[in-house]
């Protein structure tokens, strides 16, 4: 069995559609803008550029004028200027043993990160070895190595070697190059050496502590005892 149902035919409605804006006639098409009103149609037209030009603009202004926001990157470089400072200090530095080995003393002392030199006043510097023997230097002013590897002596510099049962070896001047580590030093500057009674004067000298061997440059005049005379030409014939 079918079921059928009928609707009825719904009556036709006429639906019209404005326009949101009426049409121009032909009057308002043939009358031109006037020039405030394209002016400021072809401003908001470009609005958009301008600020993002001004923008742009006030952000270079600020970046130029930020001291060292436009400089290159690279590693910083370190001014030598004292990172610290110490007064009536003393340094000790120990061997793996536990033994002294370096010992620096001063009034004053300054120390500077770029080249690790701390430059002391009225500077004392001491090594000493596990059979006795000492070095011991003192100058006006000195600048020593972090590490203590070098010094430099300038103004009534002093180096006295001493060694048990030998007359100690002082040297003098103004400007001498230590390097207590090794045992050594030079200069190429006038100094006196004396031991004992003997003295020596010279250009410039070159003394190893470790063997005890002294070496003098330029003019040199001495001053022997005859003790130490004949000390120093035995040594010669040795090493001859």
């Amino acid at each position: 069995m079918k079921a059928e149902l009928h609707i009825p035919d719904l009556p036709e409605v006429p639906v019209a559609l404005s326009p949101l804006h009426p049409p121009l006639d032909d009057q308002q098409r043939r009358t031109p803008l006037s020039w405030p009103v394209r002016t400021r149609e072809r401003v908001v037209g470009y609005l958009p550029l301008m600020l993002m030009v001004g923008l742009a603009l006030g952000t270079w202004l600020i970046a130029k004028n930020t001291p060292g926001l436009l400089a290159p990157s690279g590693p910083a470089v370190v001014k030598h200027e004292a990172d610290y400072t110490l007064d009536q200090f003393d340094l000790q530095r120990f061997d793996p043993a536990g033994a002294l080995k370096v010992e620096i003393q001063g009034e004053h002392m300054q120390h500077f990160p770029d080249d690790d030199i701390m430059e002391v006043e009225q500077i004392r510097v001491v090594t000493t070895e596990p059979d006795g023997r000492r070095m011991i230097a003192t100058a006006l002013h000195g600048r020593a190595r972090g590490d203590s590897s070098e010094v430099w002596l300038d103004g009534q510099g002093q180096v006295v070697s001493e060694a048990p049962g030998e007359l100690p070896i002082r040297m003098n001047g103004e400007h001498l190059h230590a390097f207590p580590k090794l045992r050594q030093l030079d200069s190429k500057y006038m100094v006196i050496v004396r031991q004992g009674d003997s003295e020596f004067n010279a250009d410039g000298l070159e003394y190893d502590d470790n063997t005890r061997l002294l070496t003098l440059h330029g003019n040199v005049h001495a001053l022997m005892q005859s003790a130490l005379r004949k000390s120093v030409a035995s040594k010669s014939a040795a090493q001859k």
